[in-house]
């Protein structure tokens, strides 16, 4: 078989994973329970592992890919969560596409699934337009509950962070044509979905996200300034700090005085909950964790710890890193605005933290920089044989 046929028949392969993936993650924010969900977790498997075997790699990219393969195969057998191989599958699968054409196909495939579930639900064919429950803000009485727009999709937090994903997939796909004014409008749909949802964090993330975007777009200054990337950095640590203080201070949610408590109190008693899980404290991580750890909380950082182990998390966190470093050597100030933003996110809410691949973009972004070095270091070495032989004939 030609190289140009395995080449098509694995990117054939790679965009029906992908294709399936958001469709997974759109039947997931519906009110349909999918009973082929892991089915369809091993077809996608199957087709990035195609993907994989009819692309070429080179020797030192192999070694990355069975060396990461093989912790997180590791950690599939100790916590049996087979998103863990799945991962790494999807991110080596994607070495030679395009980044910006997969995070456009994510965006309209994204975008069109999240529109049909608004529609069957205003339509009465499928799904609820608004739930009245008790959202834990307090109150007596009547007015524990509250009533709130969901349009299909299940929980108000859900749809504003699916509308915010929107968003995002959209100025990433095409922040080099967007004007001021489209950041005017983004803003306003912002408040618009804090105004049907009541989703607070939402609305904070959704504002900082197309603030710093909007500056960092029309500032040079900024856009270029390694100070800039530099305080980016120091904020996705520290909320990754803020994550294991929260999961590790014994008395804090029992002292009313104390720092961590009234920090917790304005993220909603978040890190009390997860607190609440005895495997969820920081002294009870392992290396791997335990396959019992199932208990669902919004800390996400937390979340990742506690379902994967320290090991799978630290490789996490630091590919996060990775990005960082390529948004400032690339000047991709969406990049970087998408891991600030999602670091924020994740101290408040676990959206990222899944078995569904395609609720964490950083994956997609993963997928194209891991290999990065290698092509860069084959690419100087093919230029300094060049130069050698041109000096030779001279």
């Amino acid at each position: 078989m030609s190289r140009s046929w395995t080449k098509t028949i694995g990117e054939a392969c790679f965009w029906l994973g992908l294709m399936i993936e958001i469709l997974i993650v759109i039947i997931d924010k519906s009110a349909y329970t999918n009973p082929l969900e892991s089915q369809l977790f091993r077809l996608t498997f199957l087709l990035f592992c195609i993907k994989i075997a009819l692309t070429k790699y080179s020797a030192k990219e192999w070694m990355c890919i069975l060396l990461f393969g093989a912790v997180m195969f590791v950690s599939y057998r100790v916590n049996e969560r087979d998103e863990t191989v799945r991962v790494i599958a999807f991110i080596a699968s994607c070495k030679g596409m395009d980044v910006k054409k997969v995070m456009r196909v994510v965006f309209w495939a994204t975008s069109a699934g999240c529109l049909a579930l608004v529609v069957l639900a205003l339509t009465g064919m499928y799904g609820t337009v608004s739930i009245t429950a008790d959202f834990g803000r307090g109150g007596t009485g009547e007015q524990l509950f509250e009533t709130r727009y969901v349009l299909g999709m299940g929980h108000p937090n859900a749809l504003h962070c699916m509308l915010w994903m929107v968003v995002v997939l959209g100025v990433y796909s095409y922040a080099e044509v967007l004007k001021w004014y489209h950041y005017v409008v983004f803003m306003a749909a912002g408040f618009a979905a804090y105004y049907i949802t009541d989703s607070k964090t939402g609305l904070i993330v959704w504002f900082l996200f197309v603030a710093m975007v909007c500056v960092m777009q029309y500032s040079k200054r900024c856009r270029e300034n390694m100070g800039v990337y530099i305080l980016g950095a120091v904020i996705v640590l520290g909320c990754v700090v803020f994550a294991v203080i929260g999961s590790h201070v014994e008395n804090t949610y029992y002292t009313q005085d104390s720092l961590m408590h009234r920090l917790d109190q304005v993220l909603n008693g978040r890190y009390q909950s997860c607190y609440a899980v005895e495997a969820a404290r920081l002294e009870n991580w392992k290396l791997f964790a335990a396959p019992e750890n199932t208990e669902y909380f919004d800390a996400g950082f937390v979340r990742l710890f506690y379902w994967y182990g320290i090991i799978p998390g630290m490789i996490y966190i630091s590919m996060n890193f990775y990005l960082l470093y390529q948004s400032y050597r690339e000047k991709d100030y969406v990049m970087f605005t998408m891991l600030v933003t999602f670091a924020v996110f994740n101290l408040m809410e676990a959206h990222f933290i899944s078995v569904y691949l395609l609720r964490n973009y950083l994956l997609v972004l993963m997928g194209y920089y891991w290999y990065q070095p290698f092509e860069r270091r084959q690419a100087y070495e093919g230029y300094f044989w060049q130069v050698r032989g041109l000096l030779r004939k001279a």
